[in-house]
């Protein structure tokens, strides 16, 4: 098995990558699951950013800057499995 050089922003890349398909798998079980204790546990999270975006406009142009970050139990999960995957990679 090849050796990966290790820095932060490999740990960043796997840590984004495990949260981007606990999530995707968080919300495709969301889906398919019947109603009960089992889909509260997909479908609840937490929401974290600015509510409403923040605008600024100068008549010529406009910024809009905002940003949320949605996360459940499958994507704390799967940043967890991607520190783990790193740290034994």
């Amino acid at each position: 098995m090849a050796v990966l050089k290790k820095n932060i922003w490999l740990l960043f890349l796997f840590i984004l990558i495990g949260a981007l398909l606990g999530g995707v798998l968080g919300e495709i079980l969301k889906a398919i699951s019947p109603e009960g204790p089992l889909r509260n546990v997909f479908s609840q999270g937490f929401h974290i950013g600015i509510t409403p975006p923040i605008t600024l406009d100068l008549r010529i142009f406009s910024f809009t800057i905002g940003f949320t970050l949605r996360a459940n139990l499958l994507t704390l999960l799967g940043a967890i499995l991607g520190i783990y995957i790193y740290k034994y990679a």
